[in-house]
């Protein structure tokens, strides 16, 4: 999409290669958020690269010079000359190969994501009723993978506040969940709606003017989901909880803060 839209072209004429046959590179993960802004501004410099090229091997075409040359949607053209060079016939009969290169900062996305949850009495349960997330990753290149990281991070921090948990056997050490059939998993009825908006700023760090986004789901719902489960229960008494809310670690700190109010003791019988 990135060198597509650089070059103005259709995305069916791009190819991405991540790594030459001959070419002994070796990369790494995409977490951190850094991919759209190291590969993708690079892959942007790189179009930009290939434009300015070809404006040179269109202007010895054309027999004008280079800043007479204006480039739109893959042809050269001049007000100066009724011809125009198709970039596709200059790669025809001379491939144009060139190299670009770029180091980028850090950015600094931000947001608020506001959630409200309702506790049952009874068992201890949480429901998300709303969650709504406003984020600001800078220039949005492609609207439904951004919607789709901030909706996968915010399920896995659903996942993380109210059940994910690694349990192991006091004496072995061996773990007692030996796999996903005995390990909470988040699943589509944890959050059943997600309202998303996007306010971008253009960053200044990158040429696409984007910032991180993978970040921002799983970050932002850990403390949204666990201060409201908090303010809930805050009526009871309860002014603390250790991840995982579970609805038994839940229904046992309502027991135990109405017990605190009622002078009650639980001496372990029913």
């Amino acid at each position: 999409m990135i060198v597509a839209d650089a070059l103005g072209l259709s995305h069916a004429q791009v190819k991405v290669v991540q790594c030459a046959p001959d070419k002994l590179l070796q990369g790494n993960h995409t977490g951190g958020s850094r991919t759209t802004v190291g590969a993708g501004s690079v892959c942007y410099l790189a179009a930009q690269k290939l434009i300015e090229e070809g404006r040179a091997l269109a202007a010895l075409e054309l027999k004008l010079e280079p800043s007479q040359i204006a480039y739109a949607n893959g042809e050269f053209s001049s007000d100066e000359s009724r011809r125009t060079v198709r970039l596709a016939e200059l790669a025809k009969s001379k491939p144009l190969s060139l190299t670009a290169e770029g180091k980028f900062g850090s950015t600094f996305p931000n947001g608020c994501h506001i959630a409200e949850v309702e506790v049952d009495a009874e068992t201890g349960a949480t429901q998300i009723v709303s969650y709504c997330a406003v984020d600001d990753c800078g220039v949005v290149i492609n609207h439904a993978i951004v919607e789709g990281q901030l909706h996968g991070g915010v399920v896995q921090g659903a996942g993380q506040v109210f059940g994910e948990h690694i349990v192991y056997d006091r004496e072995s050490g061996q773990s007692l969940a030996a796999s996903f059939m005995d390990y909470y998993m988040p699943r589509a009825g944890l959050l059943r709606e997600l309202r998303g908006a996007e306010h971008p700023t253009p960053s200044k760090v990158s040429p696409l003017g984007v910032k991180g986004m993978g970040e921002s789901g799983c970050t932002a719902s850990l403390p949204a989901l666990v201060n409201a489960v908090i303010d809930a229960l805050r009526p009871l008494g309860v002014q603390h909880l250790d991840m995982p809310l579970t609805p038994s670690r839940v229904w046992h700190a309502m027991q135990a803060a109405q017990q605190e109010k009622t002078g009650v003791q639980d001496n372990g019988s029913e």
